[in-house]
């Protein structure tokens, strides 16, 4: 379990760098519509095929699967097409204000994520 948080916070903090391009509009509206929040983009990889953002926002929401929660502070839901997979990421840091969203796509099972977007999650303002 705390490998699993080091990994993640290591994977969230080393992609600073990559703040190269704004987040898809259609991966803004998939992560909205999943975690019920409005979401912030702060980071997007410029390597990310338009193919794997088809690919995950043509499926539908519910094809997520429920949230899982192994801490207070991380929770996450997963999306499986084909053999590829996607997780989204949500981790409520105690020292931030606002929890952080990262969508990860991963090709193969053996290969290292890819992060599609990054960003803050805010209530939706109704």
């Amino acid at each position: 379990m705390n490998r699993l948080l080091l990994l993640l916070g290591m994977l969230l903090t080393s992609t600073a760098y990559a703040q190269t391009k704004m987040a898809s509009p259609a991966l803004v509206k998939l992560i909205e519509g999943i975690t019920s929040k409005t979401f912030t983009p702060d980071t997007t990889v410029a390597g990310l095929s338009d193919e794997a953002i088809a690919v995950v926002t043509k499926e539908p929401i519910a094809n997520w699967s429920l949230p899982q929660t192994p801490s207070p502070q991380l929770s996450y839901q997963n999306l499986i097409v084909g053999k590829q997979s996607y997780r989204l990421v949500v981790v409520k840091n105690p020292q931030a204000f606002l929890p952080v969203a990262t969508l990860l796509h991963y090709t193969t099972a053996e290969d290292k994520p890819t992060i599609m977007a990054r960003g803050t999650l805010q209530p939706k303002k109704e």
